[in-house]
């Protein structure tokens, strides 16, 4: 009974130490296997779902080594040589390459970057004060190469144009092959703005023009308005107005030119002229017409060339050349050779050949029985030879000095059913007026436009 007792009661104390030693060792790793999570929530199911990730979340993070410690790891690369910038224009009569080098900028750097170049403008058509920057770096063996060149120049079409042409490093695989240069360009934007102008005439239209600051472009661009109404060389007085509005293109704050006339008004001795340059919208009809709707084109122009200076109107006069006073058989263009010459209206080449009196000469044949001549011509144009078809305002020839002539000037003369009679005084008809379906269109354009003439009076 007592030994059943005993075996009740456990093993002795020493003897419970020496098993618990041997239970712990042996347990604690047995119960990483054997206890599930589901038996460790039942036995502690008082405790928050994220409480051990929280004790994880809270373990200390690995400390970041020492800047000692980091600098024997990761050793920093040696800082990159510092660029030299020398900024320069290009002197008269200086090629680019000739600038480079003088700049100090090697043979083969000039010649590879010049090459780089030809596909982003005209090299060899740069102007004197063109400025450019080059950037050099020193090399590790002495000398300087080149990295980058900048160049500011104008496009063809005179648009700010800045070039920049790098330097590329070879191939990873290629090393042998050897930098290259790229090149890109970026022209600034251009802007069309709508501008009015006005002027009074106080010699002519050409000179008013020019005092307000504009150029013989707008000058030829106004009288092409009028060209079949207003006779600009014999018709404008002292104290007729002009008015006009008109596209300018600008780019980088320059000016390029002048784009469409969309309004214009010539005050000739008190007598109002206006056009307007119309289009529809459904792109079937276009043209210039004044408020009513009247087309300002006719079957034939007032002139054969752009505005210059009459010379000599129709009627008697003395002949230079022939030391006597004769009729006058047409007007005489004063112009410097070379001017353009155009045909008046729609015809048929009649003449094309050289007189001993009337130079190089040309003959056109209209509707209506009606012919036009062009004497002193410096030279026909192209394809101008009798029987040639050709339209209003088509070149035909350049002004001259040839034949029985005294200076640069071109002779034009008209004639109905074979009688000369003066050009300035003859009336043509109009081309058709817009149809009425197109009117309410055409009003609702000219409103603003008018508004806008006739607010340059009080400006």
């Amino acid at each position: 009974m007592r030994v059943e007792e005993r075996g009740a009661r456990g093993p002795s104390r020493q003897g419970m130490t020496r098993a618990g030693i041997i239970g712990v060792a042996v347990t604690i790793p047995a119960l990483v296997a054997l206890v599930t999570p589901r038996q460790l929530d039942a036995a502690a199911p008082a405790m928050p779902a994220l409480t051990r990730a929280a004790e994880v979340a809270r373990a200390p993070a690995p400390a970041a080594p020492s800047p000692a410690i980091a600098a024997i790891l990761s050793p920093a690369e040696p800082p990159a040589p510092a660029l030299e910038r020398a900024e320069d224009r290009l002197q008269d009569g200086e090629a680019l390459s000739t600038a480079l080098q003088r700049s100090g900028v090697g043979a083969n750097d000039t010649s590879d970057l010049v090459r780089a170049l030809k596909d982003h403008l005209d090299v060899r058509g740069l102007r004197a004060g063109a400025s450019f920057a080059i950037d050099r770096r020193s090399l590790p063996t002495g000398g300087k190469e080149l990295v980058r060149f900048e160049l500011r120049t104008l496009s063809g079409e005179g648009v700010p144009r800045t070039v920049v042409v790098e330097r590329q490093p070879p191939p990873i695989t290629q090393p042998e092959t050897g930098a290259t240069f790229l090149a890109r360009h970026q022209d600034a934007a251009i802007e069309t703005k709508l501008e009015g102008l006005n002027g009074a005439v106080r010699s002519s239209l050409y000179q008013s023009m020019l005092e307000a600051g504009e150029d013989a472009v707008l000058v030829n661009k106004f009288v092409d308005v009028f060209a079949w109404n207003v006779d600009f060389y014999r018709q404008t007085q002292k104290g007729d107005e002009w008015r006009v509005i008109v596209e300018k293109r600008y780019a980088g704050g320059r000016f390029l030119g002048y784009g469409k006339v969309l309004a214009a008004e010539y005050v000739n001795a008190g007598s109002a002229h206006r056009g307007f340059l119309f289009d529809a919208k459904d792109g079937r009809h276009s043209g210039t017409y004044d408020e009513e709707g009247n087309a300002l084109q006719r079957t034939f122009l007032k002139n054969p060339m752009e505005i210059a200076r009459v010379t000599s109107s129709y009627g008697m006069r003395f002949h230079p050349v022939l030391g006597k006073n004769k009729q006058h058989q047409g007007v005489d263009y004063g112009a410097p050779t070379g001017t353009p010459v155009w045909s008046v209206a729609d015809g048929v080449v009649k003449e094309a050949r050289f007189s001993s009196t009337a130079g190089n000469m040309i003959v056109l044949q209209h509707i209506n029985g009606i012919t036009t001549e062009y004497f002193h011509l410096s030279k026909l144009a192209d394809g101008i030879k009798a029987g040639t078809r050709v339209k209003q305002k088509q070149l035909i020839g350049n002004v001259g000095n040839t034949g029985m002539s005294t200076g640069s000037h071109l002779h034009f003369g008209m004639l109905r059913a074979g009688a000369h009679v003066d050009p300035a005084k003859q009336k043509f008809p109009n081309a058709r007026p817009i149809p009425k379906d197109y009117r309410d269109e055409l009003e609702r354009f000219v409103a603003p436009l008018l508004a806008q003439l006739r607010a340059l009076d009080r400006s």
